[in-house]
């Protein structure tokens, strides 16, 4: 298991590395790194800028390119949601049982 650093917060937020974690992944004074802020009291600083805005961006230009729209996928979504809902309907049609209906053993 990787080590666990506790840092503290000085004066205007600023937090200092330990130096064998900087040393360990060479971290240069005035490096700019990105705080993640994953949920309530949980961060991750990353060396790494997320690219989840990128590739949202380049998704959508494509799309846009494309013809695409928000729209076009959401109708394209429901037409393929009510083919699989009538697909499994007519499953259990051919079983003769709905989803949770068992039957009873003799007694």
């Amino acid at each position: 298991m990787k080590p666990t650093y506790q840092v503290q917060v000085g004066r205007r937020g600023v937090i200092t590395f330990p130096k064998e974690l900087r040393d360990q992944h060479n971290i240069a004074d005035g490096e700019i790194l990105n705080l993640i802020e994953l949920s309530d009291n949980v961060f991750v600083i990353s060396r790494r800028r997320s690219q989840v805005d990128e590739v949202a961006n380049q998704l959508a230009r494509e799309w846009q390119d494309s013809g695409e729209s928000l729209e076009s996928m959401l109708t394209t979504l429901r037409e393929v949601r009510a083919e699989y809902d009538a697909d499994s309907i007519d499953q259990r049609d051919d079983t003769g049982t709905d989803e949770g209906e068992h039957d009873e053993p003799d007694q």
